[in-house]
């Protein structure tokens, strides 16, 4: 599966690598750090699945969005964002995105839905349609998980 990344905070893109690193038949074919780059990119390397920040260096990732689902629908976008409340989730939803998630706490999501979309591409070579499209802002507590990257302020040394 080939998943273009939009993402202009590099600590969040050396992440996000890691992540992916760690699905079979995921390849990064192309990242951008602002609106233009990531159109253009997008439009020219065709990829399945774009991983995609709301606030960019220039530019809006809603913008990206709109773009994305009005010229190729087919692409599976997830939006993946630290603006993750009622009002960015609903502009997502209403543009297109298929999939809504929370940086701050959400990887492990966003992992699982590249796992179930690479896993069915592999198989069919289809993407499915989102189970639940976690388009809702989530209120739990933020997950215990460890990316080398980022020190989290509640991790112990």
């Amino acid at each position: 599966m080939k998943v273009f990344i939009v993402e202009d905070s590099l600590v969040a893109y050396e992440n996000l690598q890691s992540v992916l690193s760690d699905i079979p038949g995921v390849v990064i074919i192309g990242h951008a750090v602002d609106e233009m780059g990531a159109i253009n990119g997008i439009d020219s390397l065709m990829p399945d699945a774009v991983i995609l920040d709301l606030n960019l260096k220039s530019g809006y990732g809603i913008n990206v969005l709109k773009n994305i689902k009005e010229l190729h629908a087919a692409i599976k976008v997830m939006v993946f964002t630290n603006h993750a409340n009622e009002f960015y989730a609903s502009r997502c939803k209403h543009a297109g995105a298929d999939y809504f998630f929370d940086k701050s706490f959400q990887f492990s999501h966003l992992h699982s839905a590249l796992l179930a979309i690479s896993s069915c591409m592999a198989d069919t070579g289809a993407t499915p349609a989102p189970a639940n499209a976690g388009l809702r802002p989530r209120s739990k507590q933020p997950e215990r998980t460890h990316h080398p990257a980022k020190k989290r302020s509640d991790e112990v040394p």
